[in-house]
């Protein structure tokens, strides 16, 4: 039976591309794709969410926009990087599906309450998630997992200590961290080690996936853009879609239970994800976190799940 699942996130590149892999997996029943400021304000991610709904063939997967700012902190957002291709820049020439009228809060707590046992999957800022379990509680019942790219045990990505998606609304992490829905982190670390290398690209453009043009754009632009940091990674990471793929088939990854918490008051460490992987902590352990993942097996994962995708309908 397919995994009943809801795509949280702020399209970008590899997030379109995990959108992609999402509707062609054949574990995963892409239920909805809820979108909020992250990568780009909330009207162009909701934008390039539906232009990869459209790419994939799945027009009847709502996708709706969402929040626009963090709960507490001023806005932050990665911004515009690649003007060559991609999704970073607007794509009024790509066709894209409508969007649902609800806001997204309101559409995870609809998806919820309709499909109980729901997996919910982010890769972006937590503000849309963190909103629909504080508005509505009984949210957290019907939802029987969360798989969360975000944090890092290590350097941060974004400042000296945190990750991007945990900084751009620390306090919106911590209500997910701290809620009673179990957690799987995926931090940067762990994706950070699977690459987009010319194997991969390869792959996919000569593949049946290249039946989807749109793919191999993303995966072009991704690399064209990576800026390793002093300790890499290079090549480009994976990143967004290794959230889907290890929520489809948890067995991609290794993974141990710790506790994380959220730093919301550090002057200087603001929204860093304190994982406590040596066990030091006397709180509780009650966060999994992903430490490791197969590459050879995500990479022919995402490539059979974009080889699944339909080829675009011709006028």
């Amino acid at each position: 039976m397919a995994l009943p699942l809801l795509y949280d996130c702020d399209p970008g590149n590899d997030t379109a591309l995990a959108v992609l892999a999402a509707v062609g997996h054949p574990g995963i029943d892409l239920l909805a794709v809820t979108t909020l400021a992250g990568h780009l304000p909330a009207e162009r991610t909701a934008h390039n969410a539906a232009v990869a709904l459209y790419a994939a063939g799945a027009h009847g997967v709502p996708v709706a926009r969402g929040s626009e700012l963090p709960l507490v902190r001023d806005q932050v957002l990665a911004g515009v990087l690649d003007l060559d291709g991609g999704l970073d820049r607007l794509r009024d020439d790509l066709p894209a599906l409508g969007h649902d009228p609800r806001h997204s809060v309101e559409l995870i707590i609809d998806t919820a309450r309709e499909n109980p046992g729901l997996t919910v999957v982010t890769t972006g800022p937590l503000t849309n998630l963190a909103s629909a379990l504080r508005r509505d509680p009984a949210t957290g019942r019907n939802i029987a997992r969360i798989v969360s790219l975000g944090g890092a045990w290590g350097l941060g990505g974004k400042t000296a200590a945190a990750e991007f998606n945990i900084w751009c609304d620390p306090e919106a992490a911590a209500v997910v961290l701290g809620g009673e829905v179990p957690v799987t982190l995926l931090p940067v670390e762990a994706t950070g080690a699977v690459p987009v290398d010319d194997a991969l690209t390869e792959r996919i453009a000569a593949g049946p996936a290249a039946r989807v043009p749109l793919a191999s754009e993303l995966l072009d632009s991704m690399r064209r853009v990576h800026r390793p940091g002093p300790f890499g990674p290079v090549p480009v990471p994976l990143h967004d879609p290794c959230a889907v793929l290890y929520a489809a088939d948890p067995s991609l990854g290794e993974t141990r239970t710790v506790r994380v918490d959220v730093e919301l008051d550090g002057r200087h460490t603001y929204g860093r994800t304190v994982i406590d992987l040596g066990g030091r902590s006397a709180l509780q352990a009650r966060t999994g976190v992903v430490v490791r993942l197969d590459t050879p097996r995500t990479h022919a994962a995402l490539a059979d799940a974009l080889a699944r995708l339909p080829a675009p309908a011709t006028a």
